[in-house]
């Protein structure tokens, strides 16, 4: 048999819960820390420290313009700091701390105010300027908070209303309409001058969880199914219809917008839906696993993140035994590729606009040169107005892709492929060599290894792992027999490395 070439590495990206031995020759059964973009595997971009050292443990994040300047708000269980390069401004309310905890903020603009809700105290809302502290949401109804609030066109939505201690779990608030530049006047149902109300969406057993604006709509997500709200005007002001009967939301920020469709993790899939028809994008791919390997007591603290520029949206998790999300699972929405990635033990993420100025000295760059991706004076690897800020346990705030390593650490990296029978299952085959076509720095090193398995659905036996040395390496020589073969690529001292293709010296034996 001549040399099998493995084309387009990156087409199919990982699958963990179909039969290693059915996929295709290009696809992966595992991966760590491996990206697929564009039709190849690669490394992650790193992640490194920004505006450095927070005062709190960040909770939340979420980008704000001041004057034209920007800034990122980050919020923990009992404080709000506004930051800007390396200045921490306290913004907590006057009337003292406050009371959240993991995954409780939620987050949104109206009129380029911020305005961030907790779950237990009233809603804030901050006036841009550093000189004042956040304030309760104006006119905001007394002794009343919400699980949530989002900004929908020119109104506020509130879900999961407590009012008076007493809590109405299936309710659904609206504000009046706001004048630009302002928050709403009134949230008085009774005042019939005024389009605020409210209503019950009553419908399953279900509680509202969280909502999302989705084009000209809002769509509501309760635990069991999705409602619709339209803008009609009238005596109602809305219309309400249920479109999903099954895909609510596992927790609050675990929805997000893409291209006029929401993704959404629900209790036991993730999904996109255009607010009618809902299509699994885990469905034959790794669903059970993911929802397998998360920590069943704190499946709060699940949310995802877009990250628009690699057109990637991040399903972040706390593995079993972890208390904050210490893992993602990277979902391309251009590619349809699906990888795995090493969280910083992350609370909250968001993208938005960074200023784009050198802002810390030459000393606070830590990463080594040879591993820094950002030029000197001159734009980072993404651009400024979409980049992603991670707000970590361990009381720092990351960019994201602003690096080849992982806040200084070389990332331990794999792809591996498990079950390759060449399709002639019942043969003995033996691996000879591989010929790698590998991308990256000249002089780093890529190790491979090749294994075999007599069965499909046994681990394999991996041989000594041989070097490639980017830019020196042509071809591995490396040797293994067995039915079922294995081969697997992973990090040597490359800082940054991409697979675009390879090809196998394969020879077919007998059957026995």
């Amino acid at each position: 048999m001549p040399y099998v070439p493995v084309k387009n590495t990156g087409q199919y990206g990982v699958n963990k819960d179909l039969s290693s031995a059915e996929l295709p020759i290009n696809a992966w059964t595992d991966c760590k820390n491996i990206r697929f973009l564009d039709g190849y595997a690669g490394q992650f971009y790193g992640h490194g420290e920004i505006y450095a050292s927070p005062t709190v443990i960040p909770y939340h994040v979420l980008p704000v313009t001041v004057a034209g300047v920007r800034y990122w708000i980050y919020c923990s269980d009992k404080k709000m700091v506004v930051v800007n390069s390396a200045a921490h401004t306290d913004i907590t309310r006057a009337a003292g701390d406050y009371a959240a905890t993991k995954n409780s903020w939620t987050s949104t603009v109206l009129g380029g105010i911020p305005i961030l809700n907790n779950g237990v105290d009233a809603p804030q809302m901050w006036g841009l300027s550093l000189a004042t502290k956040a304030i309760a949401l104006t006119n905001w109804p007394a002794n009343t908070t919400c699980a949530s609030m989002r900004a929908y066109k020119n109104s506020l939505i509130a879900m999961d209303v407590t009012k008076a201690g007493v809590r109405y779990p299936y309710m659904v608030k609206w504000s009046h309409p706001a004048d630009p530049g302002t928050v709403p006047s009134t949230w008085d149902i009774t005042d019939a001058t005024k389009d605020a109300g409210e209503i019950d969406l009553s419908d399953g057993y279900g509680y509202i969880i969280d909502g999302l604006a989705l084009r000209n709509s809002f769509m509501i997500y309760k635990t069991d199914g999705v409602f619709r709200l339209d803008y009609s005007g009238g005596i109602f002001v809305y219309n309400n219809q249920k479109v999903l009967g099954m895909s609510g939301a596992l927790n609050k920020n675990c929805i997000t917008e893409i291209d006029g469709n929401h993704f959404c993790v629900t209790g036991f899939d993730v999904v996109i839906h255009d607010g009618n028809q809902a299509t699994s994008i885990l469905d034959k791919q790794s669903r059970r696993y993911l929802f397998q390997n998360i920590d069943s007591t704190l499946t709060s603290n699940v949310f995802v993140f877009k990250n628009p520029f690699l057109n990637e949206v991040f399903i972040c998790y706390p593995e079993i035994g972890n208390t904050s999300c210490n893992k993602a699972m990277v979902w391309n929405w251009v590619d349809k590729t699906i990888s795995f990635r090493d969280l910083p033990n992350i609370n909250h993420a968001n993208y938005g606009a960074m200023e784009t100025g050198l802002s810390q000295a030459w000393s606070a760059d830590t990463t080594q040169w040879d591993a820094d991706l950002t030029p000197w004076n001159a734009p980072e690897f993404t651009p400024d107005i979409a980049r992603v800020v991670m707000a970590s346990d361990d009381m720092k705030l990351y960019q994201l892709d602003n690096s080849a390593t992982f806040n200084g650490a070389l990332p331990e990296a794999y792809i591996e492929r498990i079950g390759l029978q060449f399709d002639a299952p019942d043969s003995i085959k033996t691996i000879r060599g591989i010929r790698p076509r590998i991308k990256g720095t000249p002089g780093g090193t890529v190790l491979i290894q090749v294994g075999s398995a007599n069965e499909p659905y046994e681990a394999p036996t991996y041989g000594a792992p041989v070097t490639y040395t980017i830019g020196t390496t042509v071809s591995c020589d490396l040797f293994c027999t067995g039915r079922y073969m294995a081969i697997r690529f992973s990090s040597g001292t490359a800082y940054q490395w991409r697979l675009d293709s390879y090809d196998i010296d394969v020879s077919l034996q007998g059957k026995w």
